[in-house]
């Protein structure tokens, strides 16, 4: 059975635009299970059919301007936001579009800039000044966005595109002064990503930092990798050793949690080691020679795609969102040519499909029950802010019992509600199950104060001292050492951290910052004045 135009813009469509306050995550969730659940239900319905598969239609016009328009839309989403018509889904950045922050909103349009290039070259009439339009809107929504690498992507599947479109090459042979030429657009595309670097040089340098570290745990298991998922789950104590042994870092003051390395082939070889990097880098090189000796007429397109798909993989994180994949799949597909796969009528075929269908249902009621339980857990943490932590506390076992114990944003929040409520001992056992997949400043400094509510007060300053390595900036560790010290009655430790605390240099200055230090200031006068800092 054809999965027909409108099916497909329909899928992309929910994959960009599809939120929903029902869940804790309310813009990645609800596109992740529409997509999964789309999936199944387009194998079940072909499954079903003894109608032949069509395959290598997805590049039809319709379907391009499709993509193209949901793509358009997305921009002025994200120009809707700027002008605040709209609100943002992230307090320190004014364009996200439908996503969380503005790397999915951007993975988005550089990936369908292409399209509109396409578009754009076999346009006629009205349909030239639309696929303008479009291109001109998706172009100045990057820009606006601030995204040095949705800048960069789309510089360079520009280049591509008119490079094998129009065959700029073989002009430029017949220029006189071509060899400078060829010197010259590398040194302009230089001069471009140095003024891009520049532009925010701290977070280009906080990048240097993750890519520096990343290194570090590539060394350490460079074969094989620590596995999938591994990288939120280890990073952040490499961070911490990094800054333990480096206490006068250049990058203090740029630290920061992260979850991604902003490069998606370290992530492949920090999680499965350069082996599996290579296999990946392999079958990209394998699939972009085919690519350059097809005669197909959709070669430009699929590269121009590629290419800034490449581009966002190196400074970026678009796999971690849903749409991107399909445009990634899209772009594969724009070389496929159309066939149709007939099913035969036999008893294995039919055994087969019998097999397939129920797998795929009994998949789809697992995503379906994984979809109630996230949208309990969003009313049930809004329960516990409104101050029904103990009540709610049941519902949270409940959930972590159903299957919600493998995730581990939900793992972090119940060992929060944990600790408010008091049960220390279920907090920590709860964080230390979250820390196997996720580990970070906040998870520790929780620790933390689980073990120092406690009594343990050794295991409180570790995990303290834990926390501030990681992020070196941040004034709540040496603060809370501070607090254990003074607490304990360890005078010359407290006034050694009341003056670590003084001298700190500040990254943003707060109410919070302004009133440890004042604290911090007060205890040293208050009679403390024979201990040396």
């Amino acid at each position: 059975m054809k999965f027909n135009t409108i099916s497909t813009v329909l899928v992309f469509l929910g994959s960009v635009f599809l939120t929903s306050e029902k869940f804790v995550d309310e813009t990645n969730t609800p596109k992740f299970y529409f997509f999964l659940a789309s999936v199944l239900v387009f194998i079940i319905i072909n499954a079903r059919s003894r109608k032949p598969i069509t395959i290598g239609t997805f590049t039809g016009k319709t379907t391009l301007w499709g993509i193209y328009t949901v793509c358009f839309l997305q921009a002025c989403y994200g120009l809707f936001q700027l002008a605040g018509w709209f609100p943002s889904n992230h307090s320190n950045f004014a364009v996200t579009g439908s996503f969380d922050n503005p790397a999915g909103f951007v993975a988005v349009l550089s990936l369908g800039f292409p399209i509109g290039l396409f578009l754009l070259a076999k346009a006629k009439k009205i349909e030239w000044y639309l696929t303008v339009a479009g291109l001109i809107v998706i172009a100045v929504a990057v820009f606006l966005s601030g995204s040095r690498t949705g800048m960069l992507a789309i510089f360079i599947s520009c280049g591509v595109f008119f490079l094998l479109r129009i065959n700029i090459t073989d002009k430029l042979r017949h220029l006189k002064y071509y060899k400078s030429l060829l010197v010259l657009f590398p040194g302009l595309f230089i001069c471009g990503a140095l003024i891009l670097y520049y532009q925010k040089k701290d977070s280009a340098d906080g990048r240097l930092l993750v890519w520096k570290v990343s290194a570090e745990m590539i060394k350490d298991k460079p074969v094989l990798g620590y596995g999938f998922g591994a990288f939120q789950a280890k990073y952040m104590d490499y961070q911490a050793e990094y800054f333990k042994n480096n206490p006068d870092s250049e990058f203090e003051l740029l630290a920061d949690n992260v979850k991604h390395p902003f490069n998606e082939f370290i992530k492949v070889a920090v999680e499965f080691g350069v082996a599996g990097l290579a296999v990946i880098l392999s079958v990209i090189l394998l699939v972009t020679w085919k690519m350059l000796k097809s005669k197909n007429e959709n070669r430009a397109l699929a590269l121009s795609g590629l290419a800034s798909f490449f581009m966002l993989t190196c400074f970026s994180y678009p796999l971690q969102y849903v749409a991107p994949w399909l445009l990634l799949v899209f772009y594969f597909s724009a070389l496929l040519p159309s066939k149709e796969i007939r099913i035969s009528n036999s008893r294995i075929s039919l055994i087969t499909r019998v097999g397939i269908v129920v797998t795929c249902v009994f998949a789809l009621s697992h995503v379906s029950s994984q979809v109630d339980a996230e949208m309990k857990w969003k009313t049930i943490a809004m329960s516990s802010l409104k101050g029904n932590t103990e009540k709610m506390l049941p519902e949270y076992r409940k959930l972590y019992l159903s299957g919600l114990k493998r995730n581990p944003f939900f793992l972090y929040n119940y060992g929060a509600e944990l600790n408010v409520s008091g049960k220390f001992d279920e907090s920590i056992a709860i964080l230390n199950e979250c820390k196997k997949r996720f580990n970070d400043y906040d998870l520790q400094m929780l620790m933390a104060d689980n073990y120092y509510k406690k009594g343990e007060t050794e295991k409180a300053i570790q995990a303290c001292q834990h926390a501030s390595n990681m992020i070196p900036c941040r004034f709540l560790p040496i603060y809370q050492l501070f607090e254990i010290y003074k607490g304990a009655g360890e005078k010359k430790m407290a006034v050694q951290y009341a003056g670590k605390i003084i001298n700190k240099k500040v990254k943003v200055p707060s109410a919070t910052i302004s009133f440890i230090q004042r604290e911090a200031s007060e205890f040293l006068t208050g009679g403390l004045e024979s201990y040396k800092l």
